[in-house]
């Protein structure tokens, strides 16, 4: 098995459902599984999947959250590489989770691979505007076939069992913000180099944090958090010398 796509759900089958659709239709060729771990869904999503012998199901009996789930599902995966994606992402292009798989084992010292980033994460823990790099579908920022970046966006975080491992998995503590910041960074921090890739991609935004109670308190809860852990290393700037010469003359043109 080359790649485990690890997907973490909280109800919105509807939303589930045509995330695999995609995903079986778009990869026909390429080696891989599909682990659905289910946060205690109280919808119809544990009678759907709980029978489908092509799909690994695991469900929890209540809402632990994010990291837990990821880490709940690369337990039980089968994969050298795995891929955790948001069950409303969907991505448009032929076969891209061999694609994703051959560049993490192609590429020296691949840390954490995905769609969105951004090369410079602030103090605050805040992403630098001009410095997000991501493969939107119709308006992509990325420059080339792939860019490296400080940080990865949790909608697609891809990397190799050796490089999750090394890490320490996902930390249970950021349960549904900044566990994709906080993962980039002991990424970086082991050595590793993370990368936005130009596979183009849309994204439903949210569609099962809305259903989170206090969800604004527990983004500032994990942002305090955040910086708690990783100040003394922010801001993390990976942008090279030639960008910021980029960035530096388009603020002089466009005053």
């Amino acid at each position: 098995m080359d790649i485990s796509v690890i997907i973490p759900v909280f109800n919105k089958l509807d939303v589930t459902k045509k995330c695999l659709s995609s995903i079986q239709e778009s990869n026909k060729d390429g080696s891989y599984e599909i682990v659905i771990v289910d946060n205690g869904s109280s919808d119809e999503t544990e009678q759907f999947f709980s029978n489908d012998k092509r799909i690994k199901y695991i469900r929890n009996n209540e809402n632990l959250g994010i990291s837990k789930a990821c880490n709940t599902g690369a337990d039980a995966a089968a994969g050298d590489i795995f891929c955790f994606m948001h069950n409303d992402v969907f991505v448009h292009q032929e076969n891209w989770i061999a694609a994703m798989s051959a560049f993490i084992v192609k590429t020296a010292q691949a840390g954490v691979v995905g769609l969105y980033g951004a090369k410079t994460i602030r103090k605050d823990g805040s992403f630098r505007g001009k410095s997000i790099v991501h493969a939107i579908r119709g308006k992509p920022s990325i420059r080339g076939n792939s860019e490296k970046v400080a940080v990865v966006d949790g909608l697609m975080l891809a990397m190799s069992r050796t490089v999750f491992q090394k890490s320490g998995g996902f930390c249970d503590g950021f349960t549904i913000h900044f566990y994709d910041k906080d993962m980039s960074m002991r990424v970086y921090k082991n050595g590793f180099v993370n990368y936005v890739l130009n596979i183009p991609f849309e994204h439903l935004c949210a569609a099962t944090r809305s259903e989170v109670p206090r969800e604004d308190t527990i983004r500032n809860e994990a942002r305090d958090n955040f910086i708690e852990v990783w100040g003394t290393y922010l801001p993390l700037d990976v942008t090279t010398w030639r960008e910021k010469m980029e960035y530096t003359l388009k603020r002089k043109k466009d005053k």
